[in-house]
């Protein structure tokens, strides 16, 4: 066997050399999959306190990078309708109701560990039939889909969450009932693309709006 392995032992070597090479390389790609997983930005989207109209959205960080909240969005479902409204800012309260000056909006950063109220289910739709891209009533309303986009300082990308409620009528009281147990994480390439087209979009349609014709802008004159 050793005469073998003497006669062979180029063969033999370039053999080892490779085996070790594909445990390297097996090796490297575990630890890079196990790093990406830890960057990886986990958005949770909680209802709680409640499951009425009363009932607060919970939006938490449980990723072990802080996150910067950029925008909520929400698609809301009326048989065959669908209305989108970007509904970040509490523009529907009054500076004089504001309790504090970052009450004004759900946009900014959040820890590792920590969580934001994003407000009542009743202010969430009072925002959606302020900011809807058609006329709408929350009392048409059967199901919404809430999206929170956020980034990190880790990667310049985009991350989002989604959790989808459907609104039950039990007598006189609407009933927000989440449809999945689990937030559903955007962290997809094709779905961070679709998101921030999303983003675009918006952006481009407020310049629109915005920009002035006749001396007034479109949402003044509307």
């Amino acid at each position: 066997m050793f005469d073998f392995m003497a006669q062979h032992s180029d063969v033999i070597s370039v053999i080892v050399n490779i085996i070790l090479t594909i445990v390297w390389i097996v090796y490297l790609n575990l630890f890079f999959i196990s790093h990406r997983r830890q960057k990886s930005p986990m958005i949770l989207i909680r209802r709680g306190a409640g499951t009425g109209p009363e009932a607060r959205l919970f939006i938490s960080n449980m990723g072990a990078e802080p996150i910067y909240v950029s925008a909520l969005i929400a698609d809301c479902y009326s048989g065959d309708k669908v209305t989108t409204a970007y509904i970040t800012q509490n523009d529907h309260i009054s500076a004089e109701e504001l309790s504090t000056p970052d009450a004004a909006t759900n946009e900014g950063p959040l820890g590792s560990g920590d969580y934001l109220d994003a407000g009542s289910f009743d202010s969430l739709m009072k925002r959606i039939e302020r900011h809807s891209d058609q006329p709408l009533k929350a009392d048409e309303v059967e199901r919404v889909t809430i999206t929170v986009v956020a980034s990190t300082g880790y990667s310049a990308l985009i991350s989002a969450a989604s959790s989808t409620y459907t609104i039950l009528q039990c007598g006189q009281t609407r009933i927000f009932h989440p449809e999945h147990v689990s937030t559903i994480q955007h962290t997809g390439r094709r779905a961070r693309r679709r998101i921030r087209r999303r983003l675009e979009q918006q952006i481009e349609s407020e310049l629109e709006m915005a920009t002035p014709v006749n001396g007034q802008s479109k949402s003044e004159a509307a």
